[in-house]
């Protein structure tokens, strides 16, 4: 009787923890070691009215200094002996790309950056300083300023800057400390304008689906608004439900480690 009574506790256990889990849990139908085709993600090609931050060093910072916005302070590290530069506000208002896809670069002039990725532009920034006879090892920094995303809803919410263009779903949600308990996981939404059109794309977190939307891989200015639960009140059960799965988890193992012991002969039944 006692074994009879132990598996109905751990039976209904096990389906009460099944519920809590299906709500808060990422990709639910991908399996362990099974493999899944990656897309490859897209080139970020800068644009118009782009901002970028540019910073040119080489070994010796002086040589350099022509090659950035300012000549900024030099400074020399009396522990290493290293040359230390520090760029001033002027520097750090990075260079904006024109109406007609130039940037006004020092000592070089007029440079072609529309419609080229970060490395491209760092490459054709490279060989044109090399040009110039000033520095034969420039080493040229290359970064967004303005690219950016905005999560509004049941995360953290905030705009959030990525230097590199490079951000999926996945990681611009923990970027914002993820899906809060109250987060509705199966229709979060990524506004995206392009064109002058603004499109909604609904996402399951919940589905490997995610990864084939053209919303995971984040573009610039996109807005991820996490929706939540209809009502108050399911949110609230929310919160309770993942603090009885806890429960719920510890006390399965218990009854399990129980009928272990009872079919081991451990535990008699009387």
């Amino acid at each position: 009787m006692k074994k009879q009574w132990i598996l109905a506790v751990a039976a209904l256990l096990s389906l009460a923890s099944c519920g809590s889990y299906k709500k808060l849990t990422y990709l639910q139908d991908m399996e362990v070691l099974t493999t899944y085709d990656v897309k490859e993600q897209p080139n970020v090609l800068i644009g118009v009215n782009d901002k970028l931050r540019i910073v040119v060093t080489c070994q010796e910072p002086t040589l350099a200094a022509p090659f950035n916005l300012s000549t900024g302070v030099f400074s020399v590290n009396p522990e290493t002996g290293e040359s230390v530069t520090k760029l001033s506000s002027e520097a750090e208002s990075g260079y904006v790309v024109d109406n007609n896809g130039y940037i006004d670069f020092p000592v070089i002039g007029l440079v072609k950056a529309e419609g080229l990725t970060l490395e491209g532009l760092r490459e054709d920034l490279i060989d044109k300083i090399i040009e110039t006879k000033y520095i034969k090892d420039p080493i040229v920094l290359v970064e967004f300023m303005n690219f950016q995303f905005t999560v509004l809803g049941e995360a953290n919410p905030g705009n959030y800057n990525v230097p590199n263009g490079h951000i999926n779903l996945l990681e611009a949600l923990a970027l914002a400390g993820d899906l809060k308990p109250s987060a509705k996981r199966d229709d979060v939404w990524v506004i995206r304008t392009e064109n002058g059109q603004r499109m909604v794309y609904s996402v399951d977190m919940r589905s490997k689906d995610l990864f084939e939307s053209p919303a995971f891989n984040i573009q610039q200015n996109d807005i991820i608004y996490v929706k939540p639960l209809k009502s108050v009140k399911d949110a609230d059960a929310t919160k309770r439900s993942s603090v009885i799965t806890t429960v719920i988890s510890a006390l399965s193992t218990v009854s399990s480690i129980t009928l272990a012991f009872v079919y081991a002969g451990v535990i008699g039944s009387r």
